[in-house]
């Protein structure tokens, strides 16, 4: 039983890992927060990865049960998206638009699309490349996987709306919570227009780049993201994260369609992005002493496991999703 779950509970740990650990926000001597990191990252991860593969579906749809799941953390769980004084950065100032911050908005929701969720996920899948895309948990054990996500984000919500020393009480409101309760429905309705990979547009004759060169622009994307967000002022960020968005979109789908495009290419954008994640854990705060020391073992800890992720992941094309099933409860 605990090989065929095993993938399961590795994402449980390398979600909150990525998310949080690896991005710098949460340092080693703030260790003690992972098991409730655990049960909202790990879990809400597991949920998208498994409701995607089980529907017989492809990134494009796991891509939007992402955003869903930033619109419920930031949402329901931390509230970020709403509260003005959010650890004192007034980040709902630049780009804001009738009461929403929409520089803050598309940038921590970006994070969670493509670092805290896809970039684990893939991460864990091309771990265990072997496994394909087949589902990893049963009905019992994703029923399980849903309470222990809402229980984490209860937590959650119940902890910031108290406040915390950096970060001030806050309340949601009704409408604000209606707000991020139709968003998040409305992320899961597209996720499932997406067709199923196996009715995809048919395996096309264009030249697929190197998984190396994949990886490589990835980075770079994600090096604009941060440096735009970080960098520029008001809403200029905006118009760059969108033009990011496009052409992520245009070439990842091209080059996927192509019959050179192999499970090493389809782990090679996650491998970009975790890359940046490694440089951008060492400038989001302060780091000294044990801190510090923590940091560069993160970095160490993925650049390892994105090599085995390499080796491990097969040379030949990608595995279409199985069909949609219901594996046996567990």
């Amino acid at each position: 039983m605990w090989r065929r779950i095993a993938p399961a509970w590795v994402l449980v740990l390398l979600a909150p890992f990525v998310g949080e650990f690896l991005l710098g926000n949460t340092t080693l001597s703030a260790a003690f927060a992972y098991p409730v990191d655990a049960a909202m990252y790990g879990a809400g991860a597991v949920l998208v990865r498994e409701v995607t593969r089980r529907a017989g579906r492809g990134w494009p749809t796991m891509l939007a049960l992402a955003a869903a799941y930033g619109l419920v953390e930031e949402g329901f769980g931390d509230m970020s998206l709403f509260n003005p004084r959010f650890a004192g950065l007034h980040l709902l100032a630049p780009g804001n638009l009738d009461g929403i911050g929409w520089t803050w908005w598309l940038f921590v929701l970006t994070l969670h699309v493509v670092w805290s969720m896809g970039a684990s996920i893939a991460l864990t899948e091309a771990l265990y490349a072997r496994r394909g895309t087949a589902p990893w948990l049963g009905r019992v054990g994703l029923t399980v996987t849903a309470a222990v996500f809402v229980v984490g984000v209860a937590v959650i919500h119940w902890t910031f709306r108290g406040g915390l020393p950096g970060f001030p009480a806050y309340e949601l409101s009704a409408g604000q919570a209606l707000l991020t309760a139709v968003g998040t429905v409305l992320c899961i309705v597209v996720a499932f227009l997406f067709p199923r990979v196996g009715r995809r547009h048919p395996a096309g004759t264009g030249r697929v780049p190197a998984p190396w060169l994949v990886t490589l622009l990835a980075a770079a994307a994600g090096a604009v993201f941060e440096l735009a967000n970080h960098g520029l002022p008001g809403g200029w960020p905006i118009p760059v994260d969108l033009v990011l968005y496009a052409l992520a979109a245009v070439l990842l789908v091209g080059w996927s369609r192509g019959r050179g495009w192999t499970a090493r290419h389809a782990f090679a954008p996650a491998a970009g992005a975790l890359l940046v994640y490694c440089v951008v854990g060492f400038a989001a705060q302060p780091k000294h002493g044990i801190d510090l020391a923590g940091q560069v073992g993160f970095v160490v800890l993925t650049l390892a496991l994105t090599a085995l992720a390499v080796r491990k992941t097969a040379v030949g094309r990608v595995p279409a999703p199985a069909a949609p099933m219901t594996p046996a409860a567990g």
